[in-house]
């Protein structure tokens, strides 16, 4: 049935969306033939955008290292369409496609080519350029090694970018004991904070303390160069132990030393929302080499050229015991032009929480913080919460976050937003009483985006929905019911917003399934498969008419379960994969 566009004046009479509330266009960015699925970041304030492209086409392989340093050929014998070809080099579309998955399942052994699942693109909707983040070019490739998960978080014109990224990973040839020679592969740093600049350079921004390179992140940036984010501030003295073990030809073993020192700082980062479980000394969500570390929050001064001026940190919360060897941080994800970060600190306590589908769990304690004049301030009363988390602030003063609070026993988080100069706090539901919210951004207008619970069917597992929320209206709004009734897109995330009310957002569509050259997959019948993809997608301003979905041309209304042409249902099955490694270290800031 077709839908016609109506008055803003008709919609107030139907009740359907806010007289303030702006229509939108929806763009997908420019990623479409780098890769399947693409994931917002960022925008700024000239639209220019950082996505993460998952799984990108047509990735380099090095044939002699898959055939000499991994079990590959081995291991599917029989199973290739073109076993001699592929020894050349030369593959099938299917083959190329087993060979580029091997190997981002290879990651955690000593030997083989490694490839990274998820490097990051600046963009506005035509053109796009790498963000290369410590990656090298290589004469091997003719380009970069694309063994480096650089992710972008934040920019400034699209000229000054920051992010996080590991090192380059090497190749260390190293003949053993027994005359063996072993091509052992490995990054040559743990994750480290870079900026790149105009030139299209990356520079490292150092953490305080840089043992082996120390760990560091940055998160956001705004105008005058200051960039927001954490890092290692001191670490145990059994790192130093270590370091020293590596340094010594008798006590390192039978390997290099470079090899083992990535034995000390490889490992994952990984600090959910607090809609997620997280309990700060498991080894599941942090390396070892940070769980022997202290993070502060960071705040560093640039200059134009991308280098570090000045670097201020924000202590904990609290002073821990001095025998006490357990990890704590402090993070900042924002900054506003004042110089004001905000973030998350830990407490030094643990709190019970039980959530959908579980009993009462013991978690660490974590609090939502605000970073100025040298300390680390606690932002809301903690009796109020069981957990919060400040993950924007706007020139306004204005910081938006999430709280987790019970609800019939069961903990979900909630949005906030609060003024750090009056004090205000606003705490809107979502799209029911019950659903869960997540704020990502917010603006100079004081409008906060990110995602709500949109499905209350389930407990455990809900469809989410892109919001937005303006704090002066307090109206919270779904934004797929800002977009065309014919858009073929779902929103699920929005991820950002700039003064100009553009947004960036994860979307969902129905795609062909492609292999990992581009090409489309071909089932036995002869047809192409549709399988559910995560594309980054912009919203821009209109100001023209809405489309009212619940009313067809004739002015009628329509059935109540009518979905957008996007709406699908297997959606979930592919967030568990595709959401799995880039937001395991990645709250966009």
């Amino acid at each position: 049935m077709k839908r016609t566009q109506l008055a803003v004046a008709v919609l107030l009479a139907t009740g359907s969306v806010s007289a303030v509330a702006e229509t939108y266009t929806v763009t997908p960015l420019p990623l479409q033939d780098v890769g399947q699925n693409t994931f917002a970041r960022s925008i700024d304030n000239t639209g220019k955008m950082l996505s993460m492209v998952q799984l990108e086409f047509n990735p380099p392989v090095d044939v002699e290292q898959l055939e000499e340093d991994t079990s590959f050929f081995t291991t599917f014998s029989g199973s290739l369409e073109n076993e001699d070809d592929a020894v050349q080099g030369v593959f099938t579309d299917a083959d190329y496609t087993l060979v580029v998955n091997f190997l981002l399942s290879n990651q955690d052994s000593s030997t083989g080519q490694k490839l990274a699942s998820f490097r990051t693109y600046l963009t506005d909707t035509t053109d796009i350029d790498l963000v290369p983040g410590l990656d090298e070019v290589t004469d091997k490739f003719d380009d970069y090694t694309q063994s480096v998960e650089a992710g972008g978080r934040d920019s400034v014109s699209g000229n000054f970018i920051v992010g996080d990224s590991p090192g380059v990973v090497v190749l260390d040839e190293y003949e053993n004991e027994d005359g063996n020679t072993i091509n052992y592969t490995y990054s040559e740093l743990p994750q480290q904070a870079f900026v790149q600049t105009s030139s299209g350079s990356s520079k490292v921004i150092p953490a305080v303390d840089d043992t082996l390179g120390g760990f560091s992140s940055a998160r956001a940036v705004n105008q005058n160069l200051q960039v927001a984010g954490f890092s290692t501030v001191s670490f145990l003295d059994t790192v130093d132990e270590a370091v020293e073990t590596c340094e010594d030809d008798e006590t390192r073993g039978d390997l290099p030393e470079g090899r083992c020192y990535f034995s000390i700082y490889g490992g994952e980062f990984n600090v959910p929302r607090i809609s997620s479980y997280f309990v700060t000394n498991s080894t599941s969500f942090l390396s070892g080499f940070i769980l022997s570390s202290e993070v502060n929050a960071t705040i560093w001064q640039l200059d134009v050229n991308g280098d570090v001026i000045s670097t201020d940190t924000f202590p904990l919360l609290f002073t821990p015991e001095e025998d006490d060897t357990s990890h704590y941080f402090s993070y900042a994800y924002d900054i506003n032009e004042q110089g004001i970060a905000v973030g998350e600190a830990l407490t030094g306590d643990a709190v019970t929480i039980t959530r959908p589908n579980s009993s009462g769990l013991n978690e660490s304690e974590r609090v939502a913080t605000v970073y100025r004049d040298g300390e680390t301030q606690e932002l809301l009363p903690r009796e109020e919460n069981l957990l919060s988390q400040a993950m924007a602030i706007n020139d306004n003063n204005w910081v938006a976050g999430a709280v987790l609070r019970e609800s019939s026993d069961i903990a979900r988080s909630r949005l906030f937003a609060y003024n750090l100069d009056t004090t205000e706090q606003l705490y809107p539901d979502g799209f029911f009483a019950t659903a869960g919210v997540q704020a990502n951004a917010i603006n100079n207008n004081n409008i906060i985006v990110g995602k709500s619970d949109f499905d209350a069917t389930s407990d455990t597992v809900r469809e989410t929905h892109a919001f937005m929320f303006n704090i002066d209206t307090e109206e919270f709004l779904d934004l797929n019911d800002l977009t065309p009734c014919d858009s073929e897109y779902t929103l699920l995330e929005a991820i950002d917003i700039n003064d100009n009310d553009e947004i960036i957002v994860n979307a969902r569509i129905r795609s062909t399934s492609k292999y990992v050259t581009g090409a489309d997959v071909i089932n036995s019948a002869g047809e192409t498969i549709e399988v559910d993809a995560i594309v980054a997608v912009k919203l821009s301003p209109t100001g023209g008419a809405i489309d009212d979905c619940s009313i067809d041309e004739d002015g009628d209304e329509v059935d109540d379960n009518f979905e957008r042409s996007g709406a699908s249902t297997s959606f979930f099955g592919l967030m568990a994969l595709s959401l799995l490694a880039i937001f395991r270290r990645k709250l966009k800031k």
